[in-house]
């Protein structure tokens, strides 16, 4: 942690967030006002941090949390991207009513990895400590259980008089009952598993293709030797190769955009005849497409533990050991492709009764 962290934790994440973005603050209510009149006496749901940065895995649950919200929440639906939330500050405080409702970007962000999109979220809770405040399905993976940002999380978090926390998987809702006692914690599925992808993907396209979705970043758990053993099993099932990934070069991405490159990304899926991922998001998008997908782990607990919302699936098939890859391939190419998409959403019930 740097000195900008530090200075975080000892001044608190709001005031040092409203000072780095002190011109966003100033200028915000002038943006933004007409956004807020347009609401006028409706209901409001908040939706903060939405990505718009080039993670397809965080774009799709930005997308599938507007999605889940349109289909679940009675009123109006504002949208605030990663890391505007101090440009929209003082619009807040003046229309923000009682029975309104803050709900903060899910994903596999609460760590220390990424530390910035906590600050956000202690931000809104110190700034907002009596709002109901939903935390998203989300992912608890700290590298370090003395970590001063988890310290410090816990502190903003107890400060919240109306807080719940939604885990996408077991050993997340364990850990978030644990670090935060006082907080309601519930247990759901990640949000893109509730996504409707007919209303982006073309089913009409071919499936020609085999496709890989291999993590290069600091969650890789597999090494340079298994990727040969992956690629030489996909080289023997005599596909084209396609290779692919979650991430893109692409910043400030607009809601729009943000479409767009969802609907790009579930056709490559919607358009392969198999996939070898070892990206969560990568198993999800095969899930929701029904494409017969082979899943690795990396290196936390996240892939198998939303893994078991959708171990049922014969067309999804979770290895421990890339040896197992060529076998694995055979039987799920060969499986049914049905995606209980209605089942799944039942698993929702938790977070729709938070809303109302």
């Amino acid at each position: 942690m740097g000195f900008k962290e530090n200075m975080k934790e000892a001044f608190g994440a709001a005031r040092i967030g409203r000072l780095n973005n002190l011109q966003a603050y100033l200028k915000g209510p002038e943006q933004h006002r007409k956004e807020f009149e347009a609401i006028g006496s409706q209901r409001l749901c908040v939706l903060v941090g939405m990505a718009n940065y080039g993670n397809i895995g965080d774009l799709a649950i930005s997308e599938a949390q507007l999605q889940f919200m349109r289909r679940n929440f009675e009123g109006s639906i504002l949208e605030i991207p990663t890391m505007h939330f101090w440009e929209y500050e003082k619009l807040l405080k003046e229309h923000l009513k009682p029975q309104d409702v803050l709900c903060l970007q899910g994903g596999g962000n609460m760590s220390d990895l990424y530390y910035w999109f906590e600050y956000e979220r202690c931000s809104v809770m110190e700034v907002f400590p009596k709002v109901r405040t939903l935390v998203l399905p989300q992912t608890l993976a700290y590298t370090a259980q003395d970590s001063s940002l988890l310290r410090y999380s816990q502190r903003a978090y107890a400060r919240c008089s109306d807080l719940h926390l939604f885990a996408r998987e077991r050993v997340s809702e364990e850990l978030m009952k644990k670090t935060y006692p006082h907080t309601d914690v519930r247990l759901v599925p990640d949000i893109v598993l509730s996504l409707d992808a007919a209303d982006y993907a073309d089913f009409n396209l071919p499936r020609r293709t085999l496709t890989t979705m291999l993590r290069k970043d600091e969650e890789r758990k597999l090494t340079d030797a298994d990727w040969s053993i992956i690629h030489e099993a996909a080289r023997a099932m005599s596909l084209p190769l396609k290779e692919t990934d979650t991430i893109i070069e692409t910043m400030d991405i607009t809601p729009q955009q943000r479409k767009v490159i969802l609907r790009d990304m579930l056709n490559i899926f919607a358009s392969s005849r198999v996939v070898i991922t070892d990206r969560l998001h990568g198993m999800i998008f095969a899930a929701i497409t029904g494409t017969p997908c082979v899943v690795l782990s990396n290196s936390n607990h996240k892939i198998q533990g939303v893994y078991e919302w959708i171990k049922d699936l014969p067309y999804i098939e979770f290895i421990s050991d890339v040896h197992e890859t060529q076998g694995a391939l055979n039987r799920v190419i060969a499986a049914d492709t049905t995606y209980p998409l209605e089942r799944i959403r039942k698993e929702f019930a938790p977070l729709k009764d938070c809303l109302r």
